[in-house]
């Protein structure tokens, strides 16, 4: 096996555990929702609070124009779906990881 093959396949593989990954966040959120819709409220308010923190740490009047931006592109609601992303990376590692091949 060359390594252009082995590249391409180390490539493809990435892929696929991107995809599942993104695949089991949208699950994650779905069923959060079914389970209590006020639960995915609540984690998009804190995830506003920590941006009003970080904009807070800016000079001058930047603060307020890049929360502002921030609210209009919904970055509340991206950073709830990165964390879904998140958590479904560690459970699919989590259940991949024994099957493993350590070197």
């Amino acid at each position: 096996m060359n390594r252009y093959m082995m590249l391409v396949g180390r490539t493809a593989g990435r892929g696929a555990f991107k995809g599942a990954a993104l695949i089991g966040a949208f699950g994650i959120i779905g069923a959060a929702w079914w389970w209590d819709a006020s639960l995915l409220t609540a984690a998009a308010d804190e995830n506003l609070r920590l941006i009003k923190i970080a904009t807070g740490a800016l000079p001058f009047d930047w603060g307020s124009k890049v929360e502002s931006a921030l609210r209009i592109f919904g970055a509340d609601r991206a950073l709830l779906l990165i964390e879904a992303i998140a958590i479904a990376k560690v459970i699919m590692l989590g259940i991949a990881s024994p099957f493993r091949r350590r070197p």
